[in-house]
Protein backbone atom coordinates (compact mmCIF):
# COMPACT_ATOMS: atom_id res chain seq x y z
CA UNK A 1 0.00 0.00 0.00
CA UNK A 2 1.62 3.23 -1.14
CA UNK A 3 1.73 6.49 0.79
CA UNK A 4 -0.79 8.09 -1.58
CA UNK A 5 -3.24 5.26 -0.94
CA UNK A 6 -2.78 5.69 2.81
CA UNK A 7 -3.54 9.40 2.51
CA UNK A 8 -6.67 8.68 0.47
CA UNK A 9 -7.76 6.08 3.03
CA UNK A 10 -7.37 8.53 5.92
CA UNK A 11 -9.32 11.16 4.00
CA UNK A 12 -12.15 8.66 3.56
CA UNK A 13 -11.96 7.82 7.25
CA UNK A 14 -12.30 11.47 8.27
CA UNK A 15 -15.37 11.87 6.05
CA UNK A 16 -17.00 8.61 7.20
CA UNK A 17 -16.68 6.85 3.83
CA UNK A 18 -14.54 3.85 4.87
CA UNK A 19 -15.65 0.27 4.38
CA UNK A 20 -15.76 -2.11 7.37
CA UNK A 21 -12.48 -3.65 6.23
CA UNK A 22 -10.80 -0.26 6.00
CA UNK A 23 -12.07 0.73 9.44
CA UNK A 24 -10.71 -2.51 10.91
CA UNK A 25 -7.39 -1.92 9.22
CA UNK A 26 -6.99 1.57 10.64
CA UNK A 27 -7.86 0.23 14.10
CA UNK A 28 -5.19 -2.44 13.75
CA UNK A 29 -2.58 0.08 12.64
CA UNK A 30 -3.42 2.35 15.55
CA UNK A 31 -3.16 -0.46 18.10
CA UNK A 32 0.18 -1.63 16.72
CA UNK A 33 1.73 1.83 16.70
CA UNK A 34 0.38 2.65 20.18
CA UNK A 35 2.20 -0.41 21.56
CA UNK A 36 5.46 0.68 19.97
CA UNK A 37 5.64 4.35 20.82
CA UNK A 38 9.11 4.00 22.29
CA UNK A 39 10.65 3.53 18.85
CA UNK A 40 11.48 6.29 16.41
CA UNK A 41 8.65 6.26 13.88
CA UNK A 42 10.40 7.23 10.68
CA UNK A 43 8.58 7.34 7.36
CA UNK A 44 10.20 4.04 6.28
CA UNK A 45 9.21 2.23 9.47
CA UNK A 46 5.65 3.51 9.25
CA UNK A 47 5.28 2.44 5.61
CA UNK A 48 6.73 -1.02 6.33
CA UNK A 49 4.45 -1.54 9.35
CA UNK A 50 1.37 -0.48 7.45
CA UNK A 51 2.16 -2.73 4.50
CA UNK A 52 2.89 -5.76 6.72
CA UNK A 53 -0.35 -5.28 8.65
CA UNK A 54 -2.39 -4.81 5.51
CA UNK A 55 -1.07 -8.10 4.03
CA UNK A 56 -1.99 -10.13 7.13
CA UNK A 57 -5.23 -8.41 8.11
CA UNK A 58 -8.09 -10.96 8.52
CA UNK A 59 -11.53 -10.33 7.11
CA UNK A 60 -13.55 -8.20 9.57
CA UNK A 61 -16.35 -9.78 11.56
CA UNK A 62 -19.83 -8.33 11.60
CA UNK A 63 -19.69 -6.53 14.91
CA UNK A 64 -20.01 -3.08 16.35
CA UNK A 65 -17.08 -0.85 15.41
CA UNK A 66 -15.55 1.44 18.00
CA UNK A 67 -14.47 4.35 15.85
CA UNK A 68 -10.92 5.44 16.32
CA UNK A 69 -11.83 9.02 15.50
CA UNK A 70 -14.25 9.09 18.42
CA UNK A 71 -11.55 7.79 20.77
CA UNK A 72 -8.65 10.00 19.86
CA UNK A 73 -10.11 12.70 17.59
CA UNK A 74 -7.00 14.47 16.28
CA UNK A 75 -4.99 14.06 19.44
CA UNK A 76 -1.34 13.45 20.13
CA UNK A 77 -1.65 9.65 20.15
CA UNK A 78 -2.49 8.88 16.55
CA UNK A 79 0.69 8.34 14.52
CA UNK A 80 -0.02 7.10 11.03
CA UNK A 81 1.83 9.15 8.42
CA UNK A 82 4.07 12.19 8.62
CA UNK A 83 2.86 13.30 5.22
CA UNK A 84 -0.78 13.17 6.30
CA UNK A 85 0.03 15.01 9.51
CA UNK A 86 -2.35 13.50 12.08
CA UNK A 87 0.46 13.07 14.53
CA UNK A 88 2.22 14.44 17.56
CA UNK A 89 5.45 12.48 17.85
CA UNK A 90 7.95 13.48 20.53
CA UNK A 91 10.93 11.94 22.24
CA UNK A 92 9.18 11.80 25.62
CA UNK A 93 6.41 9.20 25.30
CA UNK A 94 6.90 7.92 28.86
CA UNK A 95 5.25 11.07 30.19
CA UNK A 96 1.98 10.36 28.41
CA UNK A 97 0.32 9.22 31.63
CA UNK A 98 1.11 12.39 33.55
CA UNK A 99 -1.88 14.34 32.31
CA UNK A 100 -4.20 15.60 35.04
CA UNK A 101 -7.77 16.27 34.03
CA UNK A 102 -10.43 17.39 36.48
CA UNK A 103 -13.43 17.70 34.20
CA UNK A 104 -16.47 15.55 34.86
CA UNK A 105 -17.75 13.18 32.24
CA UNK A 106 -20.74 14.56 30.42
CA UNK A 107 -19.39 18.10 30.34
CA UNK A 108 -17.44 17.65 27.11
CA UNK A 109 -19.72 20.04 25.24
CA UNK A 110 -18.48 22.85 27.46
CA UNK A 111 -15.17 22.57 25.65
CA UNK A 112 -16.39 22.60 22.07
CA UNK A 113 -15.22 25.28 19.62
CA UNK A 114 -16.83 28.67 20.06
CA UNK A 115 -20.09 29.41 18.23
CA UNK A 116 -19.68 31.27 14.97
CA UNK A 117 -21.14 34.73 15.62
CA UNK A 118 -20.27 37.07 12.76
CA UNK A 119 -21.62 40.59 12.66
CA UNK A 120 -21.79 43.02 9.75
CA UNK A 121 -21.76 46.66 10.84
CA UNK A 122 -23.30 48.91 8.20
CA UNK A 123 -22.42 52.53 7.43
CA UNK A 124 -25.32 53.80 9.58
CA UNK A 125 -24.05 51.86 12.59
CA UNK A 126 -26.68 49.12 12.53
CA UNK A 127 -25.49 45.53 13.01
CA UNK A 128 -26.61 42.39 11.22
CA UNK A 129 -26.07 38.95 12.74
CA UNK A 130 -25.01 37.10 9.60
CA UNK A 131 -25.67 33.56 10.88
CA UNK A 132 -29.32 34.50 11.41
CA UNK A 133 -29.69 36.27 8.06
CA UNK A 134 -31.46 34.20 5.37
CA UNK A 135 -29.77 33.25 2.12
CA UNK A 136 -30.27 36.03 -0.44
CA UNK A 137 -30.26 39.81 -0.40
CA UNK A 138 -29.33 41.41 2.92
CA UNK A 139 -29.54 45.09 1.98
CA UNK A 140 -28.56 47.73 -0.60
CA UNK A 141 -26.07 50.50 0.12
CA UNK A 142 -25.25 53.35 -2.28
CA UNK A 143 -25.39 51.32 -5.45
CA UNK A 144 -23.97 48.14 -3.90
CA UNK A 145 -26.01 45.03 -3.10
CA UNK A 146 -24.97 42.91 -0.12
CA UNK A 147 -25.98 39.28 -0.56
CA UNK A 148 -25.58 36.19 1.58
CA UNK A 149 -24.59 33.63 -1.05
CA UNK A 150 -24.59 30.70 1.36
CA UNK A 151 -23.72 30.01 4.97
CA UNK A 152 -20.42 31.70 5.76
CA UNK A 153 -20.15 33.87 2.63
CA UNK A 154 -21.44 37.32 1.70
CA UNK A 155 -20.72 39.33 -1.43
CA UNK A 156 -20.81 42.95 -2.56
CA UNK A 157 -21.94 43.50 -6.16
CA UNK A 158 -22.89 46.69 -8.06
CA UNK A 159 -26.60 47.23 -8.63
CA UNK A 160 -27.19 47.50 -12.40
CA UNK A 161 -28.13 50.94 -13.75
CA UNK A 162 -27.76 52.55 -10.35
CA UNK A 163 -26.47 56.11 -10.15
CA UNK A 164 -23.93 55.78 -7.37
CA UNK A 165 -23.01 59.10 -5.70
CA UNK A 166 -19.45 60.18 -6.45
CA UNK A 167 -16.78 59.64 -3.81
CA UNK A 168 -18.97 57.63 -1.47
CA UNK A 169 -17.35 56.96 1.90
CA UNK A 170 -19.70 54.36 3.33
CA UNK A 171 -17.73 51.93 5.48
CA UNK A 172 -18.69 48.40 6.51
CA UNK A 173 -17.03 46.19 9.12
CA UNK A 174 -17.23 42.40 9.40
CA UNK A 175 -16.30 40.96 12.82
CA UNK A 176 -15.87 37.28 13.74
CA UNK A 177 -16.09 35.68 17.19
CA UNK A 178 -14.13 32.97 18.99
CA UNK A 179 -14.46 29.82 16.95
CA UNK A 180 -15.82 31.79 14.00
CA UNK A 181 -14.77 32.25 10.38
CA UNK A 182 -16.30 34.13 7.49
CA UNK A 183 -15.68 34.88 3.84
CA UNK A 184 -16.48 38.11 2.04
CA UNK A 185 -16.36 38.88 -1.67
CA UNK A 186 -15.41 42.55 -1.96
CA UNK A 187 -16.80 45.03 -4.53
CA UNK A 188 -13.87 44.38 -6.91
CA UNK A 189 -14.30 40.58 -6.79
CA UNK A 190 -11.46 39.95 -4.32
CA UNK A 191 -12.05 37.18 -1.76
CA UNK A 192 -11.13 37.48 1.92
CA UNK A 193 -11.36 34.70 4.52
CA UNK A 194 -11.44 35.95 8.12
CA UNK A 195 -10.15 33.80 10.96
CA UNK A 196 -11.58 33.79 14.50
CA UNK A 197 -11.59 37.04 16.53
CA UNK A 198 -10.82 39.14 13.45
CA UNK A 199 -12.34 42.13 11.69
CA UNK A 200 -12.24 43.64 8.20
CA UNK A 201 -13.05 47.29 7.54
CA UNK A 202 -13.62 48.53 3.98
CA UNK A 203 -15.51 50.93 1.70
CA UNK A 204 -18.69 49.46 0.28
CA UNK A 205 -17.71 50.71 -3.17
CA UNK A 206 -14.13 50.97 -4.47
CA UNK A 207 -14.65 54.23 -6.36
CA UNK A 208 -11.19 55.59 -5.62
CA UNK A 209 -8.18 54.83 -7.79
CA UNK A 210 -6.84 52.54 -5.07
CA UNK A 211 -8.57 49.62 -3.41
CA UNK A 212 -8.01 48.85 0.25
CA UNK A 213 -9.13 47.32 3.56
CA UNK A 214 -8.10 47.43 7.21
CA UNK A 215 -7.47 44.13 8.99
CA UNK A 216 -7.36 43.19 12.66
CA UNK A 217 -6.58 39.58 13.46
CA UNK A 218 -5.96 37.16 10.60
CA UNK A 219 -7.14 37.00 7.02
CA UNK A 220 -6.36 35.12 3.83
CA UNK A 221 -6.64 37.18 0.64
CA UNK A 222 -7.16 36.29 -3.02
CA UNK A 223 -7.00 39.67 -4.74
CA UNK A 224 -8.58 40.34 -8.14
CA UNK A 225 -5.93 41.55 -10.58
CA UNK A 226 -6.05 45.19 -11.63
CA UNK A 227 -2.72 46.77 -12.60
CA UNK A 228 -4.16 50.30 -12.60
CA UNK A 229 -5.64 50.00 -9.09
CA UNK A 230 -3.29 48.53 -6.46
CA UNK A 231 -4.90 46.82 -3.47
CA UNK A 232 -3.68 47.74 0.02
CA UNK A 233 -4.18 45.98 3.35
CA UNK A 234 -3.57 48.13 6.41
CA UNK A 235 -2.79 46.59 9.82
CA UNK A 236 -1.57 48.13 13.07
CA UNK A 237 2.10 48.31 12.06
CA UNK A 238 2.30 47.73 8.34
CA UNK A 239 0.81 48.22 4.91
CA UNK A 240 0.74 45.51 2.23
CA UNK A 241 0.42 46.57 -1.40
CA UNK A 242 -0.50 44.14 -4.18
CA UNK A 243 -1.79 44.13 -7.75
CA UNK A 244 -3.31 40.65 -7.76
CA UNK A 245 -2.10 37.78 -5.59
CA UNK A 246 -2.79 35.27 -2.79
CA UNK A 247 -1.42 35.91 0.69
CA UNK A 248 -2.13 35.54 4.42
CA UNK A 249 -1.72 38.15 7.15
CA UNK A 250 -1.64 37.33 10.86
CA UNK A 251 -1.85 40.57 12.81
CA UNK A 252 -3.37 39.53 16.15
CA UNK A 253 -2.41 41.91 18.92
CA UNK A 254 -1.34 39.07 21.22
CA UNK A 255 1.14 37.68 18.66
CA UNK A 256 4.79 38.82 18.96
CA UNK A 257 5.00 39.76 15.26
CA UNK A 258 2.81 40.62 12.28
CA UNK A 259 3.36 37.78 9.81
CA UNK A 260 2.63 38.14 6.09
CA UNK A 261 2.92 35.00 3.96
CA UNK A 262 2.86 35.01 0.16
CA UNK A 263 1.44 32.09 -1.79
CA UNK A 264 1.20 33.54 -5.29
CA UNK A 265 2.28 36.73 -7.09
CA UNK A 266 4.18 39.41 -5.21
CA UNK A 267 3.53 41.83 -2.35
CA UNK A 268 5.40 44.74 -0.85
CA UNK A 269 5.47 45.09 2.94
CA UNK A 270 5.97 48.61 4.29
CA UNK A 271 6.35 49.73 7.89
CA UNK A 272 3.93 52.52 8.73
CA UNK A 273 6.39 54.56 10.78
CA UNK A 274 9.78 54.15 9.10
CA UNK A 275 8.40 53.23 5.63
CA UNK A 276 11.08 50.57 5.33
CA UNK A 277 9.86 47.90 2.95
CA UNK A 278 10.47 44.37 1.71
CA UNK A 279 9.30 42.57 -1.41
CA UNK A 280 8.10 39.00 -0.87
CA UNK A 281 8.35 36.08 -3.28
CA UNK A 282 5.99 33.07 -3.22
CA UNK A 283 6.80 30.80 -0.28
CA UNK A 284 8.23 33.63 1.83
CA UNK A 285 6.98 35.11 5.08
CA UNK A 286 7.81 38.49 6.58
CA UNK A 287 7.72 39.08 10.33
CA UNK A 288 7.48 42.59 11.66
CA UNK A 289 7.72 43.36 15.37
CA UNK A 290 6.08 46.70 16.12
CA UNK A 291 8.17 49.12 14.07
CA UNK A 292 11.31 46.98 14.08
CA UNK A 293 13.21 45.19 11.35
CA UNK A 294 11.29 43.19 8.76
CA UNK A 295 12.61 39.63 8.77
CA UNK A 296 11.92 37.47 5.70
CA UNK A 297 12.08 33.64 5.77
CA UNK A 298 11.04 30.71 3.61
CA UNK A 299 8.04 28.82 5.03
CA UNK A 300 5.62 26.03 4.19
CA UNK A 301 2.55 27.95 3.11
CA UNK A 302 0.18 25.01 3.64
CA UNK A 303 0.91 25.22 7.37
CA UNK A 304 0.15 28.93 7.45
CA UNK A 305 -3.29 28.70 5.83
CA UNK A 306 -4.33 25.42 7.48
CA UNK A 307 -6.85 27.40 9.56
CA UNK A 308 -8.77 28.22 6.37
CA UNK A 309 -9.16 24.50 5.75
CA UNK A 310 -10.45 23.68 9.24
CA UNK A 311 -7.17 22.65 10.86
CA UNK A 312 -4.71 23.69 13.50
CA UNK A 313 -1.32 22.92 12.02
CA UNK A 314 1.84 23.27 14.07
CA UNK A 315 5.38 23.07 12.78
CA UNK A 316 8.11 23.75 15.29
CA UNK A 317 5.63 25.91 17.21
CA UNK A 318 6.28 26.92 20.79
CA UNK A 319 3.70 26.09 23.43
CA UNK A 320 2.68 29.75 23.84
CA UNK A 321 1.82 30.01 20.15
CA UNK A 322 -0.24 26.82 20.34
CA UNK A 323 -2.22 28.01 23.35
CA UNK A 324 -2.88 31.41 21.75
CA UNK A 325 -4.42 29.66 18.75
CA UNK A 326 -6.55 27.42 20.94
CA UNK A 327 -7.70 30.39 23.03
CA UNK A 328 -8.98 32.17 19.91
CA UNK A 329 -10.95 29.14 18.78
CA UNK A 330 -12.44 27.69 21.96
CA UNK A 331 -14.74 29.69 24.19
CA UNK A 332 -12.47 29.03 27.18
CA UNK A 333 -9.82 31.05 28.98
CA UNK A 334 -6.28 29.67 29.21
CA UNK A 335 -3.63 30.54 31.77
CA UNK A 336 -0.05 29.44 32.45
CA UNK A 337 1.16 29.14 36.04
CA UNK A 338 4.85 28.98 36.73
CA UNK A 339 7.62 28.94 34.11
CA UNK A 340 6.55 28.21 30.56
CA UNK A 341 8.61 25.36 29.09
CA UNK A 342 10.68 25.97 25.99
CA UNK A 343 9.31 23.16 23.82
CA UNK A 344 8.39 22.81 20.15
CA UNK A 345 5.35 21.03 18.77
CA UNK A 346 4.43 19.50 15.42
CA UNK A 347 1.18 18.15 14.04
CA UNK A 348 -2.42 18.77 13.04
CA UNK A 349 -5.69 18.94 14.96
CA UNK A 350 -9.11 19.25 13.38
CA UNK A 351 -10.86 22.38 14.53
CA UNK A 352 -14.08 20.50 15.26
CA UNK A 353 -12.26 18.64 18.06
CA UNK A 354 -13.18 19.66 21.60
CA UNK A 355 -10.54 21.50 23.62
CA UNK A 356 -9.77 18.63 25.97
CA UNK A 357 -8.88 16.35 23.08
CA UNK A 358 -6.66 19.06 21.63
CA UNK A 359 -4.94 19.49 24.99
CA UNK A 360 -3.87 15.84 25.04
CA UNK A 361 -0.75 17.11 23.29
CA UNK A 362 0.40 18.58 26.62
CA UNK A 363 0.76 15.14 28.14
CA UNK A 364 3.86 14.52 26.08
CA UNK A 365 5.77 17.31 27.81
CA UNK A 366 5.16 16.66 31.51
CA UNK A 367 2.51 19.37 31.49
CA UNK A 368 -0.68 19.19 33.51
CA UNK A 369 -3.89 21.13 33.34
CA UNK A 370 -6.77 21.74 35.67
CA UNK A 371 -10.19 23.18 34.91
CA UNK A 372 -11.70 25.83 37.15
CA UNK A 373 -14.72 28.11 37.08
CA UNK A 374 -13.84 31.80 37.05
CA UNK A 375 -16.61 34.40 36.89
CA UNK A 376 -19.06 31.97 35.28
CA UNK A 377 -16.50 30.96 32.65
CA UNK A 378 -14.38 27.86 32.23
CA UNK A 379 -10.65 28.39 32.62
CA UNK A 380 -7.89 25.88 31.87
CA UNK A 381 -4.78 26.41 33.99
CA UNK A 382 -1.60 24.80 32.64
CA UNK A 383 1.34 23.97 34.91
CA UNK A 384 4.64 22.10 34.66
Amino acid sequence: MEKKEIEELLNRYQTGQCTEEELAWIETVYNKIQKNTNIGLTDDIIKKDLYDIYKTLPQPQKSKTIYLWQRVAASAILVLSVSVGIYFYTKKPDSANNLVQTSAKGNQNNFAPGINKTFLTLANGSKIYLEAAPIGKITDQEGMRITKIKEGIISYTPIPNHNNPANTKSINIITTSKGGQYQVILPDGSHVWLNALSSLKFLTSFTEKKRGVELKGEGYFEIAKNKSRPFKVLTQYQEVEVLGTHFNINSYEDEPTTATTLLEGSVRISQLKSRKSALLKPGQQSNLKDYGIIQVDDVKTDNVIAWKNGLFQFQNSDIKNVIRQLARWYDIDFEFKGPIPNIKLWGEIHRNTDALKALEILSYFDLKYTIVNAQNRKKIIITK
